[in-house]
């Protein structure tokens, strides 16, 4: 991004620590007002006591009220510019063209706005910076030149005043080209030098919306996170409870011992579920102890297959090469891919034939994949959610992508008619 022009020109330029709500009730507004009528008492005066004593045996008012009125714009513009800063900078502009009409031959309080509007459109202004910066810049040159010159070509509101009154007789043209050269690049090294201080503002502001950014983006993405973790937990557990409970229905009827044994199943279901919303919502309280108890990983692969077993799976695992030791995020990263498949296939297929592989031969790598043969579902999963299916993949794609893996899903090569989902992730 160009410091001079940006690339942000659509964004809306930044205010000057204004407050919210009316200016009267801004402290800084008030602190500003004081802190600018003093210098424009002082530095004002010495202007316009310049402008009335051009002649001293026979002082013209005419200069001294036009530049009177030039800094009274522009004291107005510069109290503008902190709720609308381009509004501002506007009547700013104005108000020192009006005091340049003035053709005074003194200009500190001009000078000091000027270096002041190159360190406020550098450090505040995000549209058309360059057309600001050129336009100040040409017209500080041009207002100097004009107050230099002015008197020499006898250009002045004192009719009768002439340039011999001003300069002495001594003075020549190439005396006076001399000095508005050095004037002349003196401003273009102040505005420079402001505009550089500007500069370092505008960084300064970047850098606090670059990480208002960043926690923002951090908030959304623990968010998304949560919502994956508890899509995994709810889903998985209430199709094993389904599972459970429609097996024990008729199961019961014949051997009782079997309801019962559904019910714990359902019970230790339920309860280990529980255990895992708690953990996962700990995070979100405030001056709460929170559960630091171990997230579910590898190791619980094994616990999901007999689980799945019990609901009524005809399940194998099969764990090709040797097992690594892996961060806890990747741990959790495979346990939920297993979790989600696992119910994925109880709600679309039913008690079917499953096939979970987690193969480690490849060097860093660990591909874990779910095969299930074609049967009829449990659950009529399109319907329950009203329609929208398909969050579960999205989420282990997502999964996948924070460890510079892969997932994909498709027919079954294992189980024909039957299903697949593969996740590949760096080990």
């Amino acid at each position: 991004m160009s410091d001079l022009n940006g690339t942000d020109s659509t964004a809306p330029s930044f205010a000057l620590q204004a407050t919210p709500g009316p200016f009267w009730r801004d402290r800084g507004f008030w602190v500003q007002f004081v802190i600018q009528s003093a210098l424009f008492l002082f530095f004002g005066g010495i202007d316009l006591a310049g402008a009335v004593n051009t002649r001293v045996e026979d002082p013209d008012p005419v200069s001294a009220v036009i530049l009177s009125v030039g800094y009274l714009v522009v004291f107005v513009g510069l109290l503008v510019q902190r709720r609308r800063p381009e509004a501002g900078l506007t009547v700013v502009a104005v108000g020192l063209v009006v005091a340049a009409v003035a053709l005074s031959e003194v200009y500190i309080l001009a000078a000091g706005i000027v270096g002041y509007e190159a360190w406020f459109i550098a450090g505040y202004i995000r549209r058309r910076r360059r057309a600001w910066l050129g336009a100040l810049l040409v017209g500080a040159l041009a207002g100097a030149t004009l107050a230099v010159l002015a008197p020499y070509v006898e250009l002045s509101w004192v009719a009768d005043l002439s340039r011999e009154e001003l300069y002495g007789e001594s003075a020549s043209l190439r005396e006076l080209l001399f000095v508005l050269s050095i004037l002349l690049v003196l401003i273009v090294v102040s505005v420079a030098l402001c505009w550089q201080l500007g500069l370092g503002v505008r960084r300064q502001h970047q850098q606090m919306e670059n990480l208002a950014a960043r926690a923002e983006l951090a908030a959304v993405t623990e968010r998304n996170r949560i919502a994956r973790e508890m899509h995994d937990i709810v889903a998985h557990s209430l199709t094993a409870v389904i599972a459970q409970a429609d097996g024990g229905r008729y199961a019961g009827k014949k051997r009782p011992e079997l309801a019962i044994e559904a019910l714990d199943t359902i019970a230790a279901t339920g309860r280990e579920a529980l255990a895992q919303m708690r953990q996962l919502l700990s995070v979100l309280r405030e001056g709460e102890t929170r559960d630091t108890g171990s997230a579910p990983g590898v190791d619980g692969v094994p616990g999901l297959v007999d689980d799945a077993r019990r609901s009524g799976l005809e399940i194998s695992l099969d764990i090709r090469g040797d097992a690594r030791e892996v961060p806890a995020t990747l741990g959790l990263t495979v346990y939920r891919t297993v979790q989600e498949s696992l119910t994925n296939v109880l709600k679309h297929a039913g008690k079917v034939r499953t096939q979970v592989v987690m193969d480690w031969t490849a060097p860093g790598a660990l591909l874990v994949s779910v095969d299930n043969a074609p049967g009829q579902g449990l659950v009529d999963a399109t319907s329950a959610a009203g329609g929208a299916g398909g969050q579960g993949l999205i989420g282990l794609k997502e999964r996948a992508r924070v460890h510079e893996g892969t997932a994909s899903w498709g027919a079954s090569a294992v189980f024909p008619g039957g299903w697949r989902v593969a996740v590949k992730l760096a080990a």
